[in-house]
């Protein structure tokens, strides 16, 4: 029984072979996790001249994904989730973090 509730599913595509001999093949595997996204603005202040404003914004969207046990995700990988809304995301992972309990895997959790 997993700790946390594993409703969401994401599809993790993992590229096998050489594009230059023909041999690129693409995996897609279902994966049952719990997955947490969000979007956030950031934004980059400027102090040039004497003049305080905001010179840039950029929306960022980011999301923790969790599976259950140890999960055979490697960072190389492209998650792909799609949610309530039918909007699809394509997310690599940027780091990959084992939760253990007494030495056995119990959660790996996928930041991206």
């Amino acid at each position: 029984m997993p700790l946390i509730p594993m409703k969401q599913t994401v599809t993790r595509i993992r590229t096998e072979g050489n594009e230059w001999d023909g041999t690129k093949t693409e995996i897609r595997t279902p994966m049952k996790c719990a997955i947490n996204e969000g979007t956030k603005l950031v934004r980059s202040m400027s102090g040039s001249a004497g003049v305080q404003g905001t010179t840039s914004s950029e929306a960022v969207s980011s999301a923790q994904i969790y599976f259950d046990k140890l999960a055979d995700i490697r960072l190389t990988d492209v998650l792909e989730y799609t949610n309530e809304l039918g909007i699809t995301r394509r997310y690599p992972p940027l780091t990959i973090e084992i939760k253990r309990l007494n030495g056995k895997p119990i959660l790996t959790v996928v930041s991206v």
